[in-house]
């Protein structure tokens, strides 16, 4: 093939792909009957303010309100705070047409070789699949522990102390050291473990495992977070649970989540997985003994992002060969943009009662 040739063959794929992205019909963010299909799968509420984004366009997009701008004609919602830069305002239009829509078939075109890394071999895997939304979830967490970092700093030292953070209560309420749900003894005793250094402050990865006990590494701070919700479930117990409570509790909820990480696979049934974490065989789960099944309980950002990893290759891979090219991505381009929302709830309040 001359080089004329291969010249001629690049122009004409690139036009191809630039009309693809310019004809492609705007996506409908509210399609009907999509966006509840994750929850039915997962057989969990999934919180909408934990929804995995795809693309980290979106994170700009949607960090803040603010002013509407008129672009070609066309008024265009900014939600862009004041620390962004020119640039990326320049980006962010760059990928929306007329009426602010954001063009996702350009978007997946761009972002396709970005995912497709390990190795670059024309199709995206689970692990490289994952490994882009794990690092979405990573900013995720970042950016709304540096917001509340941010509005509690009073004194600007970048570190937050119990009397900054929580300043309703008086060393009075401290010295009383009353441990209900919401108490100050219960609120210092969560502060102390996240302080990991002792010193009575947290600094940023301390306060992030404070706001966010599931998505940490602290096996204390996981520890306390399972304790506090046994001491919800059963005030009057001891902490542990025995197989009824663990059937009745917390089973129906890993089960669920596993089933959708298998796809149906070998689950195992509620006395072989009572026994396998039942390290010291007394019958009996401890705290430390549930630490495993934190994210199948508790999910946070990062497992949603394992979750959600799942979820679209087994809705956009048509071939089930577990991987996914970019043909079969902008065939199913709205699953990618669709925010998952959870099921209305008039009462407010969740319908299970796991840990």
């Amino acid at each position: 093939m001359t080089k004329a040739v291969v010249v001629i063959y690049i122009l004409v794929a690139t036009a191809t792909l630039f009309m693809i992205a310019i004809l492609s019909p705007p996506v409908n963010f509210n399609k009907e009957g999509d966006k509840d299909r994750l929850n039915r799968r997962f057989g969990y509420k999934i919180i909408l303010e934990r929804a995995p984004k795809f693309d980290p366009l979106l994170t700009n997009i949607d960090r803040k309100e603010a002013q509407n701008i008129n672009i070609n004609n066309a008024v265009v919602p900014r939600r862009l705070d004041s620390t962004t830069s020119a640039s990326e305002v320049a980006e962010t239009y760059q990928y929306l047409i007329s009426g602010g829509t954001l063009n996702t078939t350009l978007r997946l075109i761009i972002l396709f070789p970005l995912l497709d890394r390990d190795p670059k071999d024309g199709v995206v895997v689970f692990n490289e699949l994952e490994a882009w939304i794990t690092q979405r979830a990573v900013e995720r967490l970042d950016l709304l522990t540096q917001a509340e970092f941010d509005s509690k700093d009073k004194n600007g030292d970048s570190a937050i102390s119990f009397q900054e953070y929580l300043p309703q209560f008086s060393q009075h309420d401290i010295e009383r050291k009353e441990m209900g749900h919401g108490e100050a003894g219960w609120w210092m005793q969560k502060f102390e473990i996240a302080d990991i250094d002792f010193n009575g402050l947290l600094n940023f990865t301390e306060l992030r495992d404070f706001l966010h006990p599931e998505d940490s590494k602290n096996q204390q701070m996981l520890k306390w977070m399972i304790t506090d919700r046994v001491k919800l479930m059963h005030p009057e117990n001891d902490g542990k649970l025995n197989f009824d409570e663990f059937k009745d509790h917390v089973y129906n909820t890993y089960s669920s989540y596993m089933d959708f990480e298998t796809s149906g696979g070998n689950i195992p049934d509620p006395e072989d997985k009572f026994a396998q974490l039942d390290v010291n065989k007394d019958q009996f789960l401890t705290p430390e003994e549930l630490i495993p099944i934190v994210p199948y309980l508790y999910p946070g950002e990062l497992a949603y992002a394992k979750y959600f990893t799942y979820y679209l290759i087994s809705e956009a891979d048509e071939n089930g060969d577990k991987k996914l090219s970019l043909e079969e991505m902008l065939n199913h381009e709205f699953i990618f943009y669709n925010t998952v929302h959870a099921d209305d709830d008039p009462e407010g309040e969740e319908d299970h009662d796991e840990l």
